[in-house]
C-alpha cells in the first residue's frame, strides 16, 4: 500500500521494552502508563477554536459559561449577518471538541442551539467558552487498570432551565467501573410540566444508553449489571411503582422505565445532588463543582502539549 498511497504508520503501544508509550489514533493522543491508558483530544481543535474567535492570549476564566439573566435574554439582538458564517463554523468546531471535553459539553450544546438564528448573546457565550479553554487547553481521560462488574449511570436534569423556551436539559455519564465511557448533554424535545416529568425523561435516557452499552458488551462475551443513579426523588418514585398513579400528564411511553425496573434489568439508586457528576452536563456550575465532577470522572488537567500531537498549521 505504501507504493500506491501516502501512509502514516503508528507504533504499537504497550508495556514492553520495545513498545511505544504514545501514539496518535484519529488525531487523538493515546498514552500507555504504569497505571493504565490515557486519552486526550486533538489539541488543534482547541487551538483553532480560540484563534478563530480572536482570543489567543486572552485572559482566562474559571468556568465555561454563566447562565443568562432574563434581562439579558430580553435585550438580546440578532448577530450581524456578516458574522453568521464565522459563528456557525466556530460553534460546529466547539461541538466537535465537546465529544472529548466533558467540561464544555453543555456550553457547546447551548451555543449550537442558535445555529439557525445566531444572536449576540450566543456569540458572547462562545467567546466565554474560548476564554475558558485558554486557561485549560488540555484535559486527559485516565483509564487505570481495573476489574469492573457493573455499568454505573448517573443522570440529572435541569428542569425548565432555558429562559427562552423553558425546555429542560438531560445530562448523563456512563461508567464501566471507574472508567468514563459515555457522556451526553441534550435539550429535551418538549416542555416538561413538572420537575418529576423532566427527571423521569432523564432517567429514561440514561437507561437507554446503558442498555445499548450492555448489548455491545454481551456481543464481546461480557455481562454487566446496570445501576442507574439519580438525585430526583419524585422521578425515582414514579419509576419504581406500577402505573401512572395520579400523575396524569405523563406520557404512557415513559412507563417502559417501570417495566425495566420491575424486570430487574436495571437497579435504581438515589444519589445526593452535590455528589452527582451529571450536574455539570445540565447547567453552568461553579469552578469547585466542575473540579469535583471531573475528578469523579477520573479526568485530570495537564499543562503543555503532547510531543507527538499533530501540529497546528498557520497559527
Amino acid at each position: 500500500m505504501e507504493e500506491l498511497y501516502e501512509l502514516t504508520k503508528q507504533p504499537r503501544i504497550g508495556p514492553g521494552a520495545n513498545d511505544a508509550k504514545e501514539a496518535i489514533v484519529l488525531n487523538r493522543v493515546i498514552r500507555w502508563t504504569e497505571r493504565g491508558v490515557e486519552y486526550e483530544a486533538d489539541p488543534r481543535q482547541c487551538e483553532k477554536l480560540v484563534a478563530e474567535c480572536g482570543l489567543e492570549g486572552a485572559n482566562p476564566v474559571a468556568t465555561p459559561g454563566v447562565r443568562a439573566s432574563f434581562e439579558e435574554v430580553e435585550k438580546d439582538e440578532p448577530l450581524e449577518p456578516h458574522l453568521f458564517s464565522a459563528f456557525r463554523g466556530s460553534a460546529a468546531r466547539a461541538n466537535y471538541l465537546a465529544a472529548d471535553r466533558i467540561d464544555v459539553q453543555f456550553g457547546a450544546k447551548e451555543v449550537c442551539r442558535w445555529m439557525a438564528k445566531p444572536t449576540q448573546q450566543a456569540w458572547n457565550a462562545l467567546k466565554r467558552l474560548c476564554r475558558y479553554l485558554v486557561g485549560l487547553p488540555r484535559l486527559v481521560f485516565r483509564y487505570d487498570f481495573q476489574h469492573a462488574e457493573s455499568v454505573e449511570v448517573y443522570t440529572d436534569t435541569d428542569w425548565a432551565g432555558c429562559p427562552r423556551t423553558r425546555k429542560s436539559t438531560n445530562g448523563g455519564c456512563t461508567f464501566l467501573g471507574s472508567h468514563t465511557i459515555k457522556t451526553w448533554s441534550s435539550t429535551q424535545s418538549s416542555v416538561s410540566l413538572s420537575s418529576g416529568e423532566a427527571e423521569l425523561s432523564g432517567i429514561g435516557s440514561g437507561i437507554a444508553e446503558a442498555l445499548g452499552f450492555q448489548s455491545l458488551a454481551r456481543d464481546m462475551g461480557w455481562n454487566y449489571e446496570i445501576n442507574v443513579h439519580s438525585d430526583a426523588t419524585a422521578a425515582l418514585g414514579i419509576a419504581r411503582r406500577r402505573g401512572l398513579g395520579k400523575v396524569r400528564h405523563l406520557d404512557v411511553t415513559d412507563l417502559w422505565i417501570q417495566e425495566k425496573v420491575r424486570a430487574k434489568v436495571v437497579t435504581l439508586h438515589k444519589v445526593e445532588g452535590l455528589k452527582n457528576p451529571a450536574d455539570v452536563l445540565t447547567k453552568y456550575v461553579d469552578q469547585a463543582s466542575m473540579t469535583k465532577a471531573l475528578e469523579f470522572m477520573n479526568l485530570r488537567r495537564m499543562d503543555g502539549r503532547s510531543g507527538i500531537a499533530p501540529k497546528t498549521m498557520g497559527l
